[in-house]
C-alpha cells in the first residue's frame, strides 16, 4: 500500500471511528490486492450495524465517497457501505463478482472480533457450482451464436448482432474462467481475468477483439465452434434451449426478474 493510500485509510478511520454505528473500515479493490497505482482510487467496504444499515438503504445512501481524506491528486474514497448479514450470505452463497471484490480484503479498522476470517471465506471459488455453471454458460453460447446470431443476419438487425456477440464473449469468457476456476470480476475485468487464465483457446482475445469490431454471423458460428473445441459442454443444442428458457426467460419463477426484463 502506498503511504498516501495508507494516510487517506488512516483519516478515513479517524473521521468514522467516533460514530459507533461504524463497525469496520474493509480494504478492497487494487489497494487491498497490491495492484494499485499511485494515482488509484481507495476502495473500501465499510460495515454498520443492522439499524444504520437499514436507514441508509431506505434512502439510497448505501454508496460512499469522500474526497477530503485524501491529499493526493484527484484521489479519494470510493465505497459501499454494508451489514453483518452481507457478509455472511457472501460467504455462504454470494455472486462471483461480490466474492471477486473481496480478494485481498483485510479489516483495516474493526469492532468485529475475528473478521478477516470471514472475509477470507467470502472470495474463495464456488467449487459446488461449478458443472452446473459451464453447462449452463455454454447453453448461453450455444443460443446466442447459432440461433440469436442467425435471426440478427437474417432480419438486419444491428443491434441483436451486437447483443449476441457481446453476450458470446461474455459467456465464453466465464467458461475460460470457470474452467480455470478464476472469479468472474465483473464485466470491466473480464478480459484482463481471462488473459491471465493458464488455459484458454489459442488467440482468444485477439478473436474477441476481431467478433466485437465487426460481428457477423459466421463470425459467431466460428467463435462458438473455437469454445467447442475448448471444452465438452456436457448438453446437446436441445438441452440448451431448455437451460436458456430456464435461466433468461422463466426465472422470475423463482427471484425476482432481473433489471432488464421488469
Amino acid at each position: 500500500m502506498y503511504e498516501h493510500h495508507r494516510k487517506a485509510m488512516d483519516n478515513l478511520v479517524e473521521l468514522l471511528k467516533p460514530n459507533p454505528s461504524f463497525l469496520a473500515v474493509i480494504t478492497a479493490g487494487s489497494v487491498a490486492q497490491n495492484k494499485a497505482k499511485e494515482t488509484s482510487d481507495v476502495d473500501v467496504y465499510l460495515l454498520v450495524d443492522d439499524e444504520e444499515f437499514e436507514r441508509r438503504k431506505a434512502e439510497d445512501l448505501l454508496a460512499y465517497t469522500n474526497h477530503d481524506v485524501c491529499d493526493y491528486p484527484e484521489g479519494y474514497i470510493d465505497g459501499k457501505i454494508i451489514n453483518l448479514h452481507f457478509l455472511e450470505s457472501a460467504s455462504e452463497h454470494g455472486s462471483e463478482p461480490t466474492r471477486a471484490s473481496f480478494v485481498g480484503s483485510k479489516a483495516y479498522f474493526s469492532r468485529i472480533p475475528d473478521l478477516d476470517n470471514l472475509l477470507a471465506r467470502i472470495s474463495v471459488y464456488p467449487e459446488k457450482n461449478r458443472e452446473r455453471d459451464i453447462k449452463d454458460f455454454y447453453a448461453q453460447i450455444y443460443l446466442y451464436a447459432f440461433y440469436f446470431a442467425g435471426e440478427a443476419a437474417k432480419k438486419d438487425n444491428t443491434y441483436l448482432m451486437s447483443h449476441a456477440a457481446s453476450n458470446l464473449v461474455l459467456f465464453s469468457g466465464r467458461v475460460i474462467l470457470t474452467h480455470n476456476r478464476i472469479l468472474f470480476p465483473c464485466h470491466k475485468g473480464l478480459i484482463e481475468a481471462v488473459t491471465g487464465a493458464a488455459e484458454k483457446p489459442d488467440n482468444f482475445v485477439e478473436q474477441v477483439n476481431s467478433l466485437l469490431l465487426a460481428p457477423t454471423f459466421e463470425k459467431c458460428m466460428d467463435f462458438a465452434k473455437m469454445m467447442l473445441a475448448f471444452k465438452d459442454p456436457g448438453i446437446s443444442f436441445d438441452q440448451a434451449i431448455s437451460r436458456f428458457v430456464e435461466n433468461n426467460e422463466w426465472n422470475w419463477l423463482t427471484q425476482e426478474p432481473p433489471l432488464q426484463d421488469r
